[in-house]
C-alpha cells in the first residue's frame, strides 16, 4: 500500500457539496462523471443494483475527493455507530478564516476547529503550513488489529478505532461511503487480504493505465485498491502537488 488516494462522499446536492468542498475549504476541481441505471461494472464496485450517480473529482495538495449524487436508489442516513469514517482532518492556510467562510456555503462550525459540511460530514480543521487538503481519516472498526488499513503511508494518516456496532451502511447513504488506497501489486494486496470481501475481479480501466478493486471489510468498511500503472492515469498521484 502506497497512500490514501481518495475517500468518496455520498452527497445530497452535488452542487451544494462541490461549492464547499471548493470555496469552503480550497480542494480544486478534477472533472467529473456519471452513470445511469443498468451500469454494471459500477453496481459491481458498490455491491447492488439498480445505481446511478452523478460524481465531482476533486484535487487537494496530499489527496483527491470523489463527490456522489446517488439518484438511485435514494440516499439514506448512515447510523451513528456504524463502521466506517467518522471524520476527516482538513488542513487550511488559516483555520479560523475557514470556519467563517464555512457557514456561507452549506457548512456548520461545530465547535472550536470542528465544522461539518453539508451532508454533515465532521472536519477537524489544522495548519495547513506542510500541505492543504486531506491530512487525516479517523475509521471506526470492529477490531483495529491486523486491520487492512492500518499502518497506511503517505501525507493522509489513517487512525482506526474500535467500536463499530450499528449496520453495515450502504453505500449511497449520506457521508463518506469509501477510502480508496493507492497500490502497487493489486492483485497481490488483494490476494493477502483475507478479511474482505472482493465485490469483483481486479478491473483494468481507462485503456489499462489503471486497475481497480474494491471490496468490504468482514467489519463493513468499503475499500477501493487503485493501481496506476502510468502517469496518464486520472487519478495518478504525480497529479497531486504532495505525491
Amino acid at each position: 500500500m502506497v497512500a490514501v488516494n481518495h475517500v468518496g462522499v455520498s452527497v445530497a446536492e452535488l452542487g451544494v457539496a462541490r461549492d464547499f468542498w471548493i470555496h469552503a475549504l480550497g480542494a480544486s476541481d478534477h472533472g467529473g462523471f456519471s452513470w445511469p441505471v443498468g451500469t454494471v461494472p459500477a453496481d459491481e464496485s458498490l455491491a447492488l443494483t439498480g445505481t446511478a450517480a452523478e460524481v465531482a473529482l476533486l484535487r487537494t495538495e496530499t489527496s483527491f475527493l470523489e463527490l456522489f449524487a446517488f439518484a438511485s436508489p435514494v440516499p439514506g442516513e448512515r447510523a451513528a455507530d456504524a463502521p466506517g469514517v467518522t471524520s476527516l482532518v482538513w488542513a487550511v492556510d488559516d483555520p479560523a478564516s475557514t470556519m467563517e467562510r464555512v457557514p456561507a456555503w452549506g457548512g456548520s462550525v461545530l465547535e472550536p476547529d470542528l465544522v461539518a459540511s453539508p451532508e454533515g460530514v465532521r472536519l477537524r480543521l489544522v495548519d495547513g503550513s506542510q500541505g492543504t487538503g486531506l491530512v487525516g481519516v479517523e475509521v471506526r472498526v470492529g477490531d483495529a488489529s491486523g486491520h487492512l488499513l492500518a499502518g497506511v503511508p503517505g501525507p493522509v494518516a489513517v487512525a482506526l478505532r474500535p467500536g463499530a456496532l450499528g449496520p453495515t451502511p450502504v453505500p449511497v447513504d449520506l457521508g463518506v461511503n469509501h477510502v480508496c488506497l493507492d497500490v502497487d501489486g493489486i492483485d497481490e494486496v488483494r490476494a493477502g487480504a483475507a478479511d474482505v470481501a472482493w465485490h469483483h475481479p481486479v478491473t483494468e480501466s481507462s485503456g489499462g493505465a489503471a486497475a481497480v478493486c474494491y471490496g468490504t471489510t468482514d467489519d463493513g468498511v468499503l475499500v477501493e485498491l487503485l493501481e496506476s500503472r502510468t502517469d496518464q492515469a486520472f487519478l495518478a498521484r504525480c497529479r497531486l502537488t504532495r505525491g
